[in-house]
């Protein structure tokens, strides 16, 4: 089963690939500060109208929006659900699997918690813990590229029924 995973934000975690492999991850940013939120919501549709494109996916993976009083700004609030609404509709045009989990329920999942106190301490957490189990080199510090990996992770183990990763210790390759 074909997964695409994605955390959006203004910078947006993606993590795309066959459940229960490593996935292709990164992040992509949709709008430069100040830009309006309609760039990112233009940004978004360019980068998964050319991915969908490229390859096909069985499930679409997105975070559930956040609470909007839990958000910095009215443009925040925007530019997500603007963003949601536009890889939904995507998603859709190609018959894709949608499927938009809580951030809470993936950290629990992933991290056997929904949080680990701050915000600073738990997106550490979940990038601490995608460096574990090999989906993000241990260089990384992008926490949006790891958030992806954790949505994907729980794709696989919820709807692809996967079985979790192998934790990956001392240079190890995982899962072998």
């Amino acid at each position: 089963m074909r997964i695409a995973a994605l955390d959006i934000a203004t910078v947006c975690g993606f993590a795309f690939g066959d459940a229960g492999a490593i996935p292709q991850s990164g992040s992509v940013r949709l709008k430069r500060p100040g830009e309006p939120p309609e760039i990112a919501a233009f940004n978004m549709r360019a980068f998964l109208r050319d991915r969908f494109t490229l390859e096909r996916f069985d499930i679409l993976a997105i975070e559930h929006f956040l609470n909007p009083a839990a958000q910095k700004s009215a443009d925040a609030v925007i530019l997500q659900i603007m963003c949601f609404g536009v890889a939904v509709a995507e998603g859709m045009a190609r018959g894709i699997r949608i499927e938009a989990p809580y951030p809470s329920t993936v950290r629990k999942h992933f991290l056997g918690r929904a949080n680990m106190g701050e915000r600073k301490e738990t997106k550490a957490a979940v990038l601490n813990r995608a460096k574990a189990l090999g989906y993000v080199p241990r260089d990384c510090g992008d926490d949006n590229r790891a958030d992806a990996c954790a949505l994907f992770d729980y794709a696989a183990a919820t709807y692809a029924r996967v079985p979790p990763r192998d934790l990956v210790f001392f240079g190890e390759a995982a899962n072998g």
